[in-house]
């Protein structure tokens, strides 16, 4: 590795993120390199002077959610009393009229009064023949 990607891990190694495989890697690398342990203890110097400042300040309580929704996470953290969603009532409407809508065309679209039955095809009674007689000859009906 090159001391870039070392600096890369300072802050972690001070802030005692750094796994024990890559800490020890850069505590041999900082025995070796006077740049690295010059950034080092310059990194420990800020935070040491941020740690002695944020003791002195003190947070109102609500403080975190007021940064949450200056940066517009408000919504995100579950702080927020959830916004009532009026999808659901609005399905069931729709659901509703299209009922409505579907009997007033079944009742709209349909014959008044008792169905009328369909006509039967004409058929020619003819009556069976007698054994040895000739049958009557069928007269056909003008179709009108």
């Amino acid at each position: 590795m090159t001391c870039t990607l070392y600096e890369e891990q300072l802050s972690s190694y001070l802030d005692g993120e750094l796994p024990a495989r890559r800490a020890a890697r850069l505590e041999a690398h900082l025995k070796t390199c006077p740049h690295c342990q010059a950034e080092l203890t310059a990194l420990g110097g800020i935070a040491g002077r941020l740690r002695a400042v944020s003791s002195q300040i003190e947070v109102s309580h609500d403080f975190d959610r007021r940064v949450l929704r200056a940066f517009g996470y408000w919504h995100v953290t579950g702080w927020q009393k959830p916004v009532k969603s009026y999808l659901k009532p609005l399905v069931i409407l729709a659901l509703f009229l299209l009922a409505m809508m579907g009997a007033v065309w079944h009742f709209f679209t349909r014959p008044l009064g008792p169905p009328v039955p369909e006509p039967r095809p004409a058929v020619p009674a003819v009556a069976p023949a007698i054994s040895g007689m000739p049958a009557p000859p069928v007269q056909e009906r003008e179709e009108r």
